[in-house]
């Protein structure tokens, strides 16, 4: 009996296959494709936001220091508050910082007047501003018709916009409002001497919980502290939440693409009395099963790519990185989004494993058994039926 044929002679048939059922064939790429760019948006997206996030975390102060009242929060004596945080062991440089959240054009912006609020990488290459000057986030700068700034808190006030924000930096300062001590003071109604917050850096990173309660007992008022891992727990939970919950909206869509994927894949009576042709003319199950493992993969390796390649360009570059925060946020208008893009490439490995190896799975099963029965079984199958 003449052997069926083998590698490439497989690969040729398996384009022919392609080629013979090329409606089937579009369908199937197109639906594959759809699926992986669901998946891997979300995924990726969420990825970013964390890998992004943490890489923020990683230079923010592993303690914050806020005096509270009965009304709220308090401004803090700047001085004193140094002194006393000196005084607990492994406590180094506690930085007094100034800033506050305002009314802006499009709603609240943040205004800051002291480097130690973010982090120093995020003001490499901007100018500093001077008294009546500003540098502002991209989305401050997309609400401004000219180069004026009004802001109004305690007290009203006025700046000139002289540089804004790289693009880059967007997630740490898309409403950012950066301007001069006094001008902050003014705006904010802190008094020389008062800051917002002290922000407090440890010898020992590890020592962030142990260490809360002897720092709180330092200072004459009551204060609040926050660590920086509490912090970076939220920012992860908020980001796993975006992708979690586009994932789970996206479920209907994906189990009817799953539907058309798997009805693609299943056998026919047509695709049965073909096979039954070429196990006639020598082909063994095994040929056939490889037939289709081999056409699956001419179809589904591009259009995973393809997925890939789409969901890829969504999350990592605007405007199109915006349009997808704005459906996985929920409306969160964010047009310059840039994210980090640290472990995309593992995540991407992770979804195509995710998508193909189930899909060629369901091949494999599906074809050895559709094609283990006799070729005049096979044969007898009607085409039109």
């Amino acid at each position: 009996m003449m052997p069926g044929p083998r590698f490439p002679t497989m690969a040729i048939w398996a384009a022919r296959e392609v080629q013979r059922q090329a409606g089937r064939s579009v369908l199937l790429f197109a639906c594959l494709a759809s699926l992986v760019f669901l998946i891997a948006t979300a995924l990726l997206f969420s990825q970013a936001l964390d890998a992004t996030w943490a890489h923020l975390m990683d230079r923010a102060p592993d303690l914050v220091v806020r005096r509270i009242a009965g009304g709220g929060w308090a401004p803090i004596p700047a001085d004193e508050a140094v002194a006393c945080a000196k005084r607990i062991p492994g406590v180094l440089d506690p930085t007094p910082r100034l800033w506050g959240v305002v009314p802006g054009p499009e709603g609240p912006v943040t205004v800051v007047a002291s480097i130690a609020v973010v982090p120093e990488t995020v003001l490499t290459g901007v100018k500093p501003p001077t008294a009546g000057q500003a540098v502002v986030g991209q989305g401050v700068a997309r609400a401004l018709s000219d180069s004026r700034l009004n802001l109004s808190s305690r007290q009203s006030m006025a700046v000139n916009v002289v540089d804004i924000f790289p693009v880059d930096t967007g997630l740490a300062t898309h409403d950012l409002v950066w301007m001069t001590p006094d001008d902050a003071r003014h705006l904010l109604g802190l008094p020389q001497g008062q800051a917002s917050d002290l922000a407090v850096y440890l010898f020992r990173h590890e020592e962030e919980q142990a260490i809360q309660a002897d720092l709180a007992s330092a200072f004459p008022w009551p204060v609040h502290i926050s660590g920086r891992t509490d912090s970076a727990v939220r920012h992860h939970t908020r980001a796993v939440r975006s992708g979690g919950i586009a994932v789970v909206t996206g479920i209907p869509a994906l189990l009817a693409l799953l539907l058309i994927i798997t009805g693609t894949v299943l056998d026919n009576n047509g695709q049965r009395a073909h096979w039954g042709l070429l196990k006639s003319l020598g082909w063994t199950t095994a040929d056939i099963v490889r037939l289709q493992i081999y056409r699956s993969m001419i179809v589904g390796i591009p259009a995973v790519m393809l997925g890939l390649a789409c969901a890829y360009a969504a999350v990592f570059y605007p405007p199109a990185a915006g349009v997808t925060a704005f459906w996985i946020t929920g409306g969160q208008r964010l047009a310059a989004l840039t994210l980090a893009r640290s472990g995309a490439a593992i995540t991407m490995i992770e979804i195509a494993a995710l998508v193909g190896l189930p899909f060629l799975a369901a091949v494999f099963l599906t074809s050895i058994q559709s094609a283990a029965h006799s070729p005049w079984t096979m044969l007898q199958a009607d085409p039109w039926n």
